[in-house]
């Protein structure tokens, strides 16, 4: 049995020495890959993650790490090109943008007085063309050192949308069980539980981990495990989520054979 892991967070690039990440520590994940490990059944885990992630040590573990969702995008492809893969566990805090161009409120400021009676007369033609002043790598405030000087005032990042990444695992593989995960912060817990059903059917996921960034600390990990038939279960630590993961995969893939 083959299973790919996916952890931690991924990092977007501002500049030479700038990134955007998130908070996620890829703890749960490598909890997930060493309770997987210890099954003799289970002969390879793929562990996808960033260097900054915690990271498991089991002996059927092979990590593979990546910074950013083009990394993981064609660490994923690759993997799958040579390998059938029975379990996804696609744990990973993955960036929703990245950065696509960077300038300053100055140069757009100036791009507007530039146009006489811009403010009068927005139409769809002005917004296109002030789109296009701030993606134009001319106006770009990194330095041909690759990096943005610290004198600058009131940086403007422009984000592009990355690939979603859980949506090209059943394209390439239909048949593995896929289990993904959502995070909101500070929700009713009905929103909670339809967001993350949401994700399992538009994902085709067998089940999807639910949880609230209130209710997640150094301690305790409040999570939901849904199903396709949005039943679940309530666990309130990582140990208990990732048993509950690795015990819900392997039975699923027993009921599929």
């Amino acid at each position: 049995m083959k299973i790919i892991i996916t952890a931690g967070g991924t990092t977007e690039q501002i500049d030479s020495v700038r990134t955007i990440s998130n908070i996620s520590t890829g703890r749960l994940g490598s909890l997930i890959a060493n309770a997987f490990s210890v099954l003799p059944d289970v002969d390879e885990i793929y562990y996808l993650c960033n260097k900054a992630s915690i990271q498991p040590q089991a002996d059927k573990v092979k990590i593979f790490h990546v910074n950013n969702v083009a990394d993981l995008e064609f660490t994923i492809k690759s993997i799958f090109a040579v390998n059938d893969i029975d379990i996804i566990i696609h744990s990973m805090a993955v960036s929703d943008y990245r950065v696509k161009s960077v300038t300053s409120a100055f140069n757009l400021a100036s791009t507007m007085i530039s146009r006489q009676g811009i403010l009068k007369n927005i139409n769809e033609e002005v917004a296109e063309s002030l789109i296009t002043s701030l993606l134009d790598e001319s106006k770009s405030v990194i330095g041909g050192n690759g990096k943005i000087s610290s004198s600058i005032d009131n940086m403007l990042l422009v984000m592009e949308r990355t690939p979603k990444i859980i949506s090209m695992f059943q394209k390439i593989s239909p048949q593995s069980i896929l289990v993904g995960f959502k995070l909101l912060d500070d929700v009713q817990y009905e929103v909670l539980i339809d967001t993350a059903f949401d994700i399992l059917q538009e994902n085709s996921c067998s089940f999807v981990l639910a949880n609230d960034l209130r209710d997640i600390d150094n301690d305790n990990h409040i999570g939901y495990l849904i199903d396709r038939h949005k039943e679940y279960d309530r666990f309130t630590t990582k140990e208990e989520i990732a048993s509950a993961i690795v015990a819900a995969s392997i039975a699923e893939r027993k009921n599929l054979k």
